[in-house]
């Protein structure tokens, strides 16, 4: 009897063995797979960029890259935040793609995958979700126009309206595909019926799209195995003792997400 329970035992650990085995490869698999997409996407992306037209002024960008009107430090607590947004997330940025239609505003749709789930709706860990970030590619026909709706590309040297340009925002720069970010996102709620339109032209829908809420002050991305708030304006000499409370919200959600 000893030597059955002996022999039921050893085969219970092989299995458990084996069962762990197959998790394991299952995630490692997942992981290489989630990095050749990444890869594919990369180079896409960059290629996109490289043919066209960077537009961005540096020595303009300077004077404009400021801490967002209306920004209380004393609100900025790891509490707040969570409480204050109807999905916070760490998450990783797989997909950067231009929208069509865009006139005025640019904007790029990302495909983001949730890898935790800081506070929201539990069931989104692990999935991926679309979103969108101020800037990318466009076209000249597009970006230069006026509100009237007249092209005024040709006066800033850009006469065929189907160039493809470039751009972002200072306060507001675009991750990369492959960074990780953590961010404050509300469900998308149709404000009109062309708005609805021109998103559903994009592929993004009340069911898989998510909006930012304040790109400018709540959103970090992961540089040099370290989270940064995503707005440089935060890290200028002249600001230190106007952030120390987001200085203090940061180094938490890096020791709680490193």
């Amino acid at each position: 009897m000893k030597k059955v329970l002996l022999v039921l035992s050893f085969l219970s650990v092989i299995l458990v063995s084996g069962c762990s085995l197959k998790q394991s490869q299952s995630t490692k698999m997942t992981q290489q797979q989630q990095s050749k997409l990444i890869k594919h996407n990369q180079k896409i992306w960059n290629e996109k960029i490289r043919a066209a037209q960077n537009i961005d002024n540096p020595n303009y960008d300077q004077y404009v890259t400021v801490i967002p009107q209306g920004y209380n430090d004393e609100d900025m607590s790891l509490k707040r935040f969570k409480s204050g947004n109807q999905l916070a997330v760490k998450a990783r940025v797989l997909n950067l793609q231009p929208e069509v239609d865009r006139l005025l505003n640019t904007q790029t749709k990302a495909t983001i995958l949730i890898e935790k789930v800081l506070t929201g709706n539990k069931e989104l860990q692990g999935k991926t979700i679309k979103t969108e970030f101020t800037g990318g590619l466009t076209t000249a026909g597009n970006y230069f126009i006026s509100v009237e709706g007249n092209y005024e590309g040709d006066q800033v040297g850009f006469p065929n309206k189907k160039t493809s340009i470039y751009t972002t925002t200072a306060t507001k720069p675009m991750p990369k595909i492959g960074q990780r970010i953590i961010l404050g996102l509300k469900r998308y709620q149709p404000e009109n019926k062309y708005r609805q339109a021109m998103l559903k032209k994009n592929g993004l829908t009340t069911k898989n799209f998510y909006v930012i809420q304040n790109p400018e002050a709540t959103m970090w991305v992961k540089e040099n195995g370290k989270y940064r708030v995503n707005n440089p304006a935060f890290y200028l000499k002249e600001n230190k003792t106007k952030v120390k409370n987001m200085m203090k919200l940061t180094a938490k959600l890096n020791k709680e997400n490193s």
